[in-house]
């Protein structure tokens, strides 16, 4: 008996248990990807920019830190607010600084990366990774 292959093809169709298992795979690894690729070197970025900015503090956060064992307890919270929004400010210039730096003359740049590979950036890139290390420094204060 000769098989029957639309058969065979509507079963196998028919059987939505696999499909949505194969979704969901394909959903987890693309999440997992994305979560590796991109969102972690975000996040770590953006915590290497909080870090410098608390390590190297302007002026006037130093200036607050030195005043702050004077003041009142409630006086001394909100002057450890307003330290953290004069930080997230810093960190913010000093993206802003490095993408302005990445960005000048409006064209292809090159720069060097990390581990010395030099590759030319599209403006616009640089631009985007700016604003979106911005958007993680909101969470990291």
């Amino acid at each position: 008996m000769e098989r029957n292959l639309i058969y065979e093809l509507a079963k196998t169709l028919q059987k939505t248990d696999g499909l949505e298992k194969d979704f969901l795979e394909m959903s987890t690894s693309l999440r997992e990807a994305i979560e590796k690729n991109y969102i972690q070197k975000i996040q770590m970025a953006a915590g290497n920019q909080k870090a410098f900015a608390v390590e190297h503090p302007p002026k006037e956060v130093t200036l607050l830190r030195a005043i702050a064992p004077f003041l009142e307890e409630g006086s001394r919270k909100q002057l450890h607010e307003l330290t953290r929004s004069l930080l997230f400010m810093h960190s913010l210039q000093g993206v802003n600084q490095s993408v302005a730096s990445l960005t000048q003359d409006g064209g292809l740049i090159a720069a060097r990366s990390a581990d010395g590979t030099g590759e030319d950036l599209n403006p616009q890139a640089a631009q985007i990774a700016g604003l979106l290390m911005s958007i993680a420094l909101m969470d990291k204060f």
